[in-house]
């Protein structure tokens, strides 16, 4: 058993580092605010934006939000 909780931990612990690199925003309207402007300067980037598990703030993504559920 021991040998599945260091892997549980090291998955988790690769994630918070990932989140860690990325650009973290403190509400939903800071980040649409900077998704739209990114996309005024790129207009082929399509951005979304996602409320983080880890670290509770807001993140960009590229992957757009499915709408169908």
């Amino acid at each position: 058993m021991p040998r599945r909780n260091k892997q549980i931990k090291s998955l988790i612990a690769s994630v918070q580092a990932g989140c860690k690199s990325k650009r973290r925003f403190d509400n939903e309207q800071s980040a649409l605010k900077a998704a739209d402007n990114q996309m005024l300067l790129n207009l082929s980037l399509e951005l979304s934006v996602y409320k983080c598990d880890y670290c509770t703030g807001w993140h960009l993504t590229r992957r757009v939000k499915n709408t169908d559920k």
